[in-house]
């Protein structure tokens, strides 16, 4: 009866560290650059060149118009969005428009 109490814990705990190990990491994220569409609808994607970091990010309230140049601030997780799956995603927090982040299309 003892043994099969301890087996059942020890295998409750096993159970209960992998949960925790394998729980996505989340980190805060500052970064910058110019705001793209996605491959996929509705998803936006910055390019930081400077960081060598492409990121999936998602706005909580006004989204910055497309090819706008914006430095950001959110929360970033360890994996990709599985539905935009360009980037690291990101929950921006707050962003502001930054001049400079994005090339002009050469005029012809």
């Amino acid at each position: 009866m003892k043994k099969t109490v301890f087996l059942a814990a020890s295998l409750i705990l096993m159970t209960s560290l992998n949960l925790i190990a394998t729980a996505p990491q989340s980190t805060h994220v500052k970064g910058h650059g110019c705001v793209k569409p996605g491959n996929v609808s509705g998803c936006y994607v910055v390019n930081d060149y400077k960081e060598h970091r492409k990121y999936n990010v998602f706005f909580r309230d006004t989204v910055p118009d497309m090819d706008t140049g914006i430095s950001f601030e959110g929360i970033g997780y360890g994996h990709k969005d599985p539905h935009c799956n360009q980037g690291q995603k990101v929950d921006v927090s707050e962003w502001k428009p930054l001049a400079g982040e994005c090339p002009q299309a050469q005029q012809k």
